[in-house]
């Protein structure tokens, strides 16, 4: 029982971290929270949908729309964000909030309100292990989703460790004005941050689609427990992120199982709470320092 439960945290946990993901790799680079995350990648998910009434299969139907989701990203990111980047951090804030509304609206004048049932990626009868002598079930779509965050973590990883786009990267993240003296573009930097952000937020919503069907709100809960998670395990933070949203999901379901399914989330955000009263900063965040 308890390592059903585990696995099945870890399967949540697995959506919490690359949404958290997602998140970080936009404000780490551009300081700017995206509060329309979850709308442009529910909105992407309505295209891979739109996709599939072309009987196009559902494993296609993500690789052709993760292009037009970068390229969605680079749009928003171009047109609507940099034009008011040097004028006012709020402006940002509040355009994000505006393409949120926008695009909840436009996805509902579009394709309706009515719930969109979209399919597994890995279908099929689940793997069952035997553990002493407990049953232990791991669903072929739970492996697909860790197969990706580790995929993502990995690139990532690699991206900023060995390349010079991962190099111009951390610049920019640290001071934007020093890397533009340096011959570093944080433009085309921004723009790859957005990219990436709405490419994995896409991914999220494509593989979580199963679960809550295609819908105007479909990526609402997964936002919050998101940003959730990138608070626990720390903003600036790849690897925060991964680990936040691992333990977030492991903690709800634990508390659901053994206390209670309906305050798993009060629980959750209590140990949140607590972490961040000890360690403000999370748990693989870093101190900043600044002159007052």
């Amino acid at each position: 029982m308890f390592l059903n439960r585990l696995i099945l945290g870890l399967s949540t946990g697995a959506f919490y971290s690359l949404t958290a993901l997602g998140i970080v790799v936009i404000y780490k680079i551009t300081n700017v929270m995206n509060f329309a995350f979850g709308n442009m990648a529910m909105f992407m998910a309505y295209v891979a949908y739109t996709f599939l009434a072309f009987g196009i299969g559902p494993v296609a139907a993500l690789f052709l729309v993760l292009p037009l989701a970068a390229i969605f990203g680079f749009v928003v990111e171009r047109y609507t964000l940099r034009p008011v980047r040097h004028l006012s951090h709020s402006s940002m804030l509040i355009i994000t909030l505006g393409i949120l509304m926008i695009l909840e609206g436009l996805s509902t004048q579009v394709w309706g309100t009515q719930y969109k049932a979209f399919p597994e990626l890995i279908s099929g009868r689940p793997f069952i292990l035997r553990i002493l002598s407990t049953p232990l079930v791991i669903r072929k779509q739970d492996l697909l989703v860790f197969g990706i965050l580790g995929s993502v973590s990995i690139l990532i990883g690699l991206l900023m460790k060995y390349t010079k786009v991962g190099i111009a990267i951390k610049a920019v993240s640290e001071d934007e004005r020093t890397s533009q003296l340096m011959g570093i573009n944080p433009g085309k930097v921004f723009s790859w941050s957005w990219m990436i952000g709405t490419m994995m937020g896409t991914t999220v919503a494509i593989l979580g689609a199963p679960k809550t069907y295609i819908s105007p709100t479909m990526m609402l809960f997964y936002q919050i427990q998101g940003f959730t998670a990138a608070v626990l395990g720390g903003f600036d933070s790849f690897v925060g992120a991964v680990v936040g949203g691992l333990v977030l999901g492991v903690v709800e379901n634990l508390i659901g199982g053994y206390i209670s399914n309906e305050l798993k989330t009060t629980f959750s955000l209590i140990l949140i709470v607590i972490i961040l009263l000890i360690k403000p900063q999370g748990l693989f965040g870093s101190r900043e320092i600044r002159r007052v």
